[in-house]
C-alpha cells in the first residue's frame, strides 16, 4: 500500500551572479532509507531516471543541467527492509521505472502494458526564481532536519533489524548510543556510537536480507507468462486485492511484504496461451479486479466501485512466516476446443 507521509519541495534561488552550478538535487529529510527517481523533458521526449540510494538526511545532486522553469517530476519510495506496508512519496503521474539497478529511459511507452514497471509521480513546478537550481525535499511529519533524520533514521533501521529502539525521535540519546556501539561490536564494525555512512550501509544491507526471506511469493513454472492476484484478510473479516504481477515463465515476484501473519490467501491468475486467455482454476471466492494496477477493498461491492470481479483460490498457509505459490500451465482452465 502506498502512503504519502508527509511532502515538501523547496527551491534554492541563486543570482546570476553568483556563480553557483545548476543542477537538481533530491534531500532525504526522512526516517526513511529511499529510492528516488525524476522524470523531465529531455529534447521532445518525456525521460525519467533513477534509482538513487538517499539514505536518512542524505541529499543528493541528480541531474547537473540547468534546471529549466517547467514541470519535472518525482517519486521516491523507502527501501524494503523497512518494516511495514510500503512507504511511496508518490502523486497522479504514472511514469516508466526499472524495478532495480539504474535506468535513464527516454521512452514512455516500454512499460505502457506492464504495472509493475511504472510508479504515480509528483509534479514540481520549477519557477524562474529558481535561477538554474531547485531542490525537492522529501519529508514526514516529525519535520527532521538532516541531521536529526540520520538519527531518527539510524533508529528505525536499528529496529528493522530487531534492536529494542523504544521510540524514533531523531535524539542520539543515551540508550541509542548504547543500541548503536552494540550492534558495531556485534557486526565488526568499527567501534564508536557515533553515526556515519559505513553504518547506515551496514543497517541497510542487513534490514534488506531479513526481508528477502519474508513475505509471500508468486513463481511461475508454466510455459507462457501470467497476470497474478492476490487477496490478503485484514481487520474484521475484510480482504484487499491487488494485482498485477506479470511473471514472465520461471520468474518470480514478491507480492507481500514482512513476516506473514495471516493463516491463508486468495491468489488468482490468467496465463497467456496464444491469442486465449486461460483463468486459474478452482477459484472459491470473489475479489474485485482492474485492467490495469489496482489495490481495492472489498468492503463494497465491486459493482458499487466500478471495478470487475474475479473468483480467486485460497490457499492455507499455517503459521509459516514466508509462502511461495507455483503456477503451473495444469492449474489453468483448459483451452477451448477449436
Amino acid at each position: 500500500m502506498r502512503l504519502l507521509l508527509c511532502l515538501a519541495v523547496v527551491f534554492a534561488a541563486f543570482a546570476a551572479n553568483s556563480g553557483a552550478e545548476a543542477k537538481y538535487s533530491l534531500c532525504n529529510k526522512t526516517s526513511y532509507a529511499l529510492s528516488a527517481s525524476i522524470g523531465y523533458v529531455d529534447g521532445d521526449r518525456l525521460a525519467t531516471r533513477g534509482w538513487w540510494r538517499l539514505r536518512p538526511g542524505e541529499c543528493k545532486v541528480v541531474l547537473t543541467e540547468t534546471t529549466n522553469p517547467g514541470r519535472y517530476f518525482v517519486y521516491a519510495e523507502a527501501i524494503p527492509g523497512h518494516r511495514g506496508q510500503l512507504r511511496t512519496w508518490s502523486g497522479d503521474t504514472p511514469l516508466c521505472v526499472e524495478n532495480s539497478g539504474f535506468f535513464n529511459l527516454r521512452n514512455q511507452e516500454v512499460c505502457r502494458d506492464d504495472p509493475s514497471k511504472q510508479r504515480a509521480f509528483f509534479d514540481v513546478e520549477v519557477t524562474p526564481a529558481a535561477g538554474g537550481s531547485w531542490q525537492t525535499d522529501f519529508a514526514e511529519a516529525s519535520n527532521f532536519t538532516v541531521y536529526s533524520a540520520e538519527v531518527a533514521g539510524v533508529q528505525r533501521l536499528l529496529q528493522d533489524v530487531g534492536e529494542d529502539i523504544k521510540s524514533i525521535d531523531g535524539t542520539l540519546g543515551r540508550d541509542t548510543q548504547r543500541i548503536l556501539a552494540g550492534y558495531r561490536k556485534a557486526k565488526n564494525l568499527p567501534e564508536g556510537a557515533t553515526v556515519d555512512d559505513q553504518l547506515i550501509d551496514a543497517l541497510i544491507d542487513d534490514a534488506n536480507a531479513r526481508e528477502a526471506k519474508l513475505g509471500f511469493f508468486f513463481c511461475n513454472k508454466a510455459e507462457a507468462a501470467v497476470w497474478s492476484a492476490i487477496a490478503e484478510p485484514e481487520k474484521d473479516n475484510a480482504y484487499v486485492s491487488r494485482g498485477w504481477w506479470r511473471l514472465e515463465p520461471g520468474e518470480c515476484a514478491k507480492v507481500t511484504k514482512g513476516e506473514l501473519k495471516q493463516n491463508h490467501f486468495y491468489v488468482y491468475g490468467v496465463i497467456e496461451d496464444g491469442r486465449d486467455e486461460r483463468r486459474l482454476a478452482g477459484g472459491e471466492k470473489a475479489f474485485c479486479v482492474n485492467a490495469v494496477k489496482f489495490e481495492i477493498s472489498n468492503e463494497l461491492t465491486c459493482a458499487d466501485q466500478e471495478f470487475d470481479e474475479a473468483v480467486f483460490k485460497r490457499i492455507d498457509i499455517g503459521s509459516a512466516p514466508s509462502a511461495t505459490y507455483d503456477f503451473t500451465s495444469g492449474m489453468f482452465v483448459a483451452p477451448p476446443t477449436q
